[in-house]
């Protein structure tokens, strides 16, 4: 797979963070949840907070807005963002085609793990037998997997 050309990279500027800011700034409300409500994944405590950033990846993607408004769970982090905050995500988000590909971990031998890529990831990306990868933990259930070019 051939790296994009820079102008095919897309950047997010100064200015449209300048512009979402703005517009987030006018739309914010400032009332606050009056009762407590509870963390649906833990059960924790669910609190306002308006430095939220919202993070993820698109089919090789990076979107990151920050300055986002909501409810965060002070004991673990679960975040649930509000009208206006939901808004901004969905315009730069709404026309990303979401995907992903589910595959399995395998014991392969000798106390180590396998993965078994889809046919489709293997055809899209040009992955070959024996292709060294660096693979980047970004949380205890998040990785990246980046392919070395040209070593096996």
């Amino acid at each position: 797979m051939e790296r994009p050309k820079d102008e095919e990279i897309p950047v997010v500027t100064e200015e449209m963070l300048r512009r979402s800011a703005a517009w987030l700034a006018k739309r914010r409300t400032k009332a606050k949840p009056s009762e407590k409500m509870r963390c649906p994944t833990c059960g924790g405590v669910m609190r306002y907070a308006n430095d939220m950033v919202f993070d993820c990846h698109v089919l090789g993607e990076r979107i990151v807005i920050p300055n986002l408004s909501g409810l965060r769970c002070g004991q673990c982090g679960e975040q649930a963002y509000d009208l206006y905050s939901s808004d901004i995500i969905d315009r730069y988000t709404s026309d990303k085609v979401m995907g992903g590909y589910e595959c399995s971990i395998s014991v392969v031998g000798a106390g180590k793990l396998g993965v078994y890529f889809p046919k489709d990831v293997l055809r899209t990306m040009d992955i070959k037998p024996k292709t060294r990868a660096i693979i980047k933990p970004l949380t205890r259930r998040k990785m990246v997997v980046e392919l070395q070019p040209g070593k096996t």
